[in-house]
């Protein structure tokens, strides 16, 4: 009986609606203003400039948050907007600049 019942709780562990887990959301870890991008609080990690999308879109929401607003700025630039206020710049797909609290780095619009 404990072996049907310990076979079910595997079997039952790996079932999932969509295919894949749904992951929580979590609360944005926040970030450093860098004059070379955008850093990881405490570590030299940071998002750089010429860090290209997706992957530059998707590693800011982890520092802040979820994209707000995203809107052209002319000289095929755009402006992608956080929940916690951060601007970043892009040209193209390349992560080029950042605006936020008052203060930019990089190309801006």
């Amino acid at each position: 009986m404990h072996t049907q019942i310990g076979l079910l709780v595997i079997l039952l562990a790996g079932c999932t609606t969509s295919g894949e887990a749904q992951r929580p959301v979590q609360k944005p870890l926040g970030y450093e203003l860098r004059q070379t991008g955008i850093g990881v609080p405490g570590s030299p990690q940071e998002v750089s400039f010429d860090r290209v999308n997706p992957g530059a879109t998707v590693a800011l929401q982890k520092l802040a948050g979820p994209v707000t607003t995203e809107e052209p700025c002319g000289n095929g630039m755009a402006l992608i907007g956080f929940r916690d206020g951060l601007t970043a710049v892009f040209r193209g797909r390349e992560f080029v600049g950042w605006q936020a609290e008052g203060r930019a780095a990089g190309a801006t619009c």
